[in-house]
């Protein structure tokens, strides 16, 4: 089962690039979604909700993933979306709503407020037993579980110089870092202007965890000057990667990560020899809101 999500890419200036294919998991919550959604379901269940709440934008994976567990497990799923209730459905959220998850729709004001506790108590109040989900699945119970995408690494990545993943929370990232094995440097690419706040986060989290490892970094030159920006480079570099190797990327957290990948190859960063592990964290439904890419 291992071996199996361990794609072995390319090798590039001498550095050998492999790739764990969490998008080859878990049909109804592919990627890392799954790992952040699981520790929440049970805690759900165990608190006797009846609805799980989280937020999103139209094309949100999180959203995705979550309104399709909640139909197999019988809950109700109420997503608070960034959208104006009057435009035509994402594909993303018709398949939520086909999953028979309710929409409630947020002006962007409103939706800037999602982390304002009396705000958040009082959209859970419209329903029935809430569970409240962050955005994302970011919070403990998600980093928690994204520990065990390191159990699907041979030796929890002890073969490798560096594991490689994309941020959009940095709750992946907190999670691997607490079980990656010494020795092996993770590197995060935020994939929208984070400098401000995202290493703080990630650090909470990890305080959360009860750990302290400063086995990671985040290296803040590859996200393309906004979340789920595709740039015609982006977009041009995204679809030679997929014709060469056979691997098909997400435009929102995969193609940033491959891409800085590429760059640092090409600049010398990671020295002659050197064994580099990407995660792939799925996101492929979203490429559906990209023209260019249908």
């Amino acid at each position: 089962m291992v071996s199996s999500l361990i794609h072995r890419a390319f090798v590039k200036k001498g550095v050998m690039v492999d790739i764990l294919r969490l998008d080859k998991m878990h049909a109804l919550a592919p990627g890392n979604k799954w790992f952040k959604l699981a520790l929440n379901l049970s805690a759900a269940k165990a608190a006797g909700a009846e609805t799980l709440l989280s937020f999103g934008g139209a094309f949100s994976n999180h959203l995705h993933a979550l309104a399709a567990i909640a139909q197999d497990q019988g809950l109700a799923a109420v997503a608070c979306v960034r959208a104006d209730a009057g435009r035509d459905l994402s594909p993303t959220l018709q398949d939520a709503v086909a999953w028979g998850m309710h929409l409630h729709f947020l002006s962007r004001s409103d939706y800037r407020r999602r982390h304002d506790a009396g705000f958040v108590a009082e959209l859970a109040s419209q329903y029935k037993h809430p569970y409240l989900i962050p955005e994302g699945g970011a919070n403990v119970l998600g980093a928690q579980g994204c520990r065990d995408i390191v159990e699907l690494i041979p030796g929890n990545g002890q073969d490798y110089n560096a594991v490689v993943l994309a941020c959009g929370t940095g709750t992946t990232l907190a999670g691997v870092s607490a079980q990656i094995a010494d020795g092996v440097q993770l590197i995060g690419i935020p994939v929208l202007k984070a400098e401000a706040y995202m290493a703080a986060d990630i650090q909470r989290l990890q305080l959360a965890l009860d750990h302290h490892r400063a086995n990671w970094s985040l290296d803040h030159r590859f996200h393309g000057g906004a979340y789920a920006r595709l740039s015609a480079p982006l977009l041009e570099f995204m679809l030679s990667f997929e014709a060469r190797y056979g691997i098909r990327l997400d435009p929102v957290y995969t193609a940033k990560m491959a891409y800085a990948v590429d760059c640092m190859i090409n600049n010398g960063e990671f020295a002659e020899g050197a064994r580099v592990l990407l995660i792939h964290s799925g996101g492929l439904q979203g490429r559906r809101g990209y023209p260019q890419l249908l």
